[in-house]
């Protein structure tokens, strides 16, 4: 196994091999968890390297390899893949393919939570035009960083949704405040889409070895 080099899109895009690896080996005789394998790419694979990649603006800083991370990565393709990432990032949810299917509400009450990412009959309806690609990432990375997920299936042995939920704070640092919460469904197969169009943003060109 090669070191990694470019860590921001070396461990993501070793990660989605390892997925396609365990999914390619389903046995249907054993119980099935592919969901728990995709929740685990998505955690490694996405909520690990969003740091790094959330800011365009982060490969033109004259300290941008300072962690020691990056301590021998390129610039230029830091900067490259920075710029891919904006792009998506800066789609309106309505506009990207792998994310038209979500359902992405505002509620009120922690309580209410399971019933929105279900059912979606509380809270309020966020229309997809109106916010970007970034909003609901940041939704999921909080998610997955702080354990905010629920899952429903129609019966104990199939998981068919996951609901993110994150704090929607208003304002910014020490006076920020909490004003309900922001929850983003998926069904397993909307989801599966929005990692494997992750991925492919930070797969490395052919001629590339990492």
């Amino acid at each position: 196994m090669t070191a990694y080099r470019d860590i921001y899109c070396d461990l993501p895009s070793r990660v989605h091999e390892v997925w396609q690896l365990s999914k390619a080996k389903t046995d249907s005789s054993q119980r099935d968890l592919s969901v728990t394998a995709m929740l685990m790419a998505a955690a490694t694979g996405f909520a690990m390297p969003w740091e790094s990649l959330k800011d365009v603006g982060s490969g033109n800083r004259n300290d941008w390899n300072a962690h020691p991370s990056f301590a021998k990565g390129d610039q230029a393709h830091y900067q490259s893949v920075l710029k891919s990432c904006d792009k998506f990032l800066s789609q309106k949810i309505s506009d990207n393919p792998s994310l038209q299917s979500v359902s992405f509400r505002h509620c009120s009450d922690q309580s209410d939570i399971c019933d929105v990412a279900e059912y979606g009959n509380r809270g309020k309806k966020l229309e997809l035009n109106n916010h970007t690609v970034r909003c609901a990432v940041r939704v999921l990375r909080n998610a997955l960083a702080h354990n905010n997920i629920v899952a429903f299936g129609l019966n104990s042995d199939q998981i068919d949704k996951l609901g993110f939920f994150s704090e929607n704070r208003v304002g910014s640092g020490c006076v920020s405040t909490v004003d309900g919460y922001l929850v983003v469904t998926f069904t397993t197969s909307a989801f599966q889409d929005f990692l494997d169009a992750w991925f492919l943003i930070l797969k490395p060109e052919k001629n590339e070895t990492r």
